[in-house]
């Protein structure tokens, strides 16, 4: 994850190697896609889709994973249709925690939503599913694979191409030996965001 870092850092990181990037913010998407527009940055929308931003967000990204209604996949679908950016490649959000302060569906959500875009909208290229669990999972607090993260990725090989984007900077270790495809670990790579 880049959010909240600086054009700079990510030109450090891009020099190295790095190629995806993760943005949680439409508007700080649009401005560094821009901004680094000569660079062929792969990024990745991942943050709370507002209805009216899908088209910016669309625009810069080329992926999103923080899908969590039919509604926004289709306006997606729409949007990735005109921009000429089909299949576009989505993720499921899981809200594996079910808490009140973040995003996504239930697990028990995922596969009937998966089912229903992938019959409907042809534009979209399902890659799986995306989850951030509750902070009380980490590396320090789990000697092995939590059953939670075990079950993210059992559904994850249900859903589209069964990829799973799980884990960042503080449970890396336990997303990784869960099986996870995609970490994101801004923190560990470039320090705390200002």
């Amino acid at each position: 994850m880049s959010k909240r870092q600086p054009v700079e850092a990510i030109v450090e990181a891009y020099e190295l190697g790095q190629r995806k990037f993760g943005e949680n913010y439409a508007q700080e998407l649009s401005e560094k896609a821009e901004a680094l527009k000569e660079l062929d940055i792969y990024w990745i929308f991942i943050g709370h889709i507002q209805s009216n931003k899908i088209r910016k967000i669309v625009s810069s990204a080329r992926e999103i994973q923080t899908v969590a209604s039919l509604s926004h996949a289709k306006q997606i679908a729409r949007y990735a249709k005109e921009l000429g950016k089909t299949p576009f490649p989505i993720m499921l959000e899981v809200n594996a925690g079910e808490e009140s302060s973040k995003s996504g569906r239930p697990l028990n959500e995922i596969k009937a939503l998966a089912e229903e875009i992938i019959r409907e909208l042809p534009e979209l290229r399902l890659k799986g599913l995306m989850a951030i669990p509750p902070d009380t999972y980490s590396d320090a607090a789990h000697a092995s694979v939590p059953p939670l993260y075990t079950e993210l990725r059992a559904v994850a090989n249900e859903v589209g191409e069964g990829k799973l984007s799980l884990g960042m900077s503080n449970d890396l270790r336990i997303a990784l030996e869960a099986g996870s495809d995609y970490v994101r670990i801004g923190t560990a790579l470039f320090g705390s965001r200002s």
